[in-house]
């Protein structure tokens, strides 16, 4: 298994993806970097099954790296850079991005190894309606939450929690390579109007909090890191981050365990979870799980790394 490389399969600018690529020279295991998106001069494959081969087996070749598609010990999963057939007419260019999609990206989805995370659990657990039903029946503290297109309804919340925030699902899709954000609001039932109609709104009850609790869980390990802002901010990512202060922090062991469940129950090896801080109690309210979440800029994100490494190195 020494010679059997880890495939990492994202773009080639991913400074996240360089550290746990650093700690993978650091050990001494090979290791394939490859982005779909270079399908064509840059990215070649044949993969093939049957006859007396029950798995996928062949070959893809980058400009730099020729990989055994039968030797791969794991994969870590992190940002593919977006199709790149612009050239192509429209109707032209949408076929040829969903049958490289369902082609090239198919077959690397399907090697019969481990996959960190595999792209259908992730997608599975991206979804926040199955992520909040999964923390509450584990136990964690969940704020009151509407999932709703209806106004009437929406009011009524509202003025039940004296205010509640608004939080988007997905955030704006990119447009000309730019990706929008819509951070976490406050919103009041006076705010509401018909236009909520046209389309399904998450709406939460506020925790009052005094900071927040970014979790990032690899494998069996976990590490915490506690976000303080100089002023509070409702959405701490909408801030100036230099300005954040972080702090590592012991997790006690029966919430490493449940973290870990939750990770079990949508087939996942990793996932960053948000938690707010009860400005009160001190109590953790669950957030959301990112399946495929950021971790770099964190004070244990040498720690993080060496954690990915492990546990693809293993495979």
């Amino acid at each position: 298994m020494a010679d059997e490389p880890v495939l990492v399969v994202t773009s080639l600018e991913d400074v996240t993806a360089d550290l746990v690529i650093t700690e993978l020279n650091r050990r001494g295991v090979p290791v394939v970097r490859l982005d779909p998106a270079d399908i064509g001069d840059g990215l070649t494959f044949a993969a093939r099954i049957g006859d007396v081969e029950p798995t996928w087996c062949g070959r893809a070749h980058t400009r730099t790296r020729d990989l055994d598609l039968g030797r791969v010990r794991s994969v870590y999963h992190r940002r593919p850079g977006p199709w790149r057939f612009d050239h192509l007419e429209r109707r032209t260019r949408d076929f040829a991005a969903a049958e490289a999609r369902h082609g090239l990206t198919g077959v690397l989805n399907d090697l019969p190894v481990l996959h960190v995370n595999a792209p259908l659990a992730n997608a599975r657990a991206e979804y926040k309606p199955s992520q909040l039903r999964a923390a509450a029946e584990l136990g964690f503290t969940v704020p009151a939450t509407l999932i709703t297109n209806d106004v009437a309804a929406a009011r009524r919340f509202a003025d039940e929690h004296g205010g509640v925030i608004y939080k988007s699902f997905r955030g704006v899709p990119p447009s000309d390579g730019v990706t929008g954000v819509i951070w976490t609001q406050r919103v009041k039932a006076a705010d509401l109007d018909e236009t909520l109609s046209v389309t399904a709104h998450m709406f939460q009850a506020e925790v009052e909090k005094t900071a927040d609790v970014r979790i990032t869980v690899v494998g069996r390990d976990a590490f915490a890191s506690r976000i303080e802002a100089p002023n509070p901010l409702l959405d701490w990512r909408s801030g100036d981050w230099d300005q954040l202060k972080y702090t590592s922090i012991d997790l006690p062991e029966h919430l490493a365990a449940r973290l870990v469940a939750y990770l079990d129950r949508f087939g996942l090896a990793f996932g960053c979870f948000d938690f707010a801080v009860d400005r009160v109690t001190g109590q953790l309210n669950f957030i959301e799980c990112n399946p495929n979440g950021q971790w770099g800029f964190l004070p244990d994100s040498g720690a993080i790394a060496d954690a990915f490494a492990a546990l693809l190195q293993a495979g």
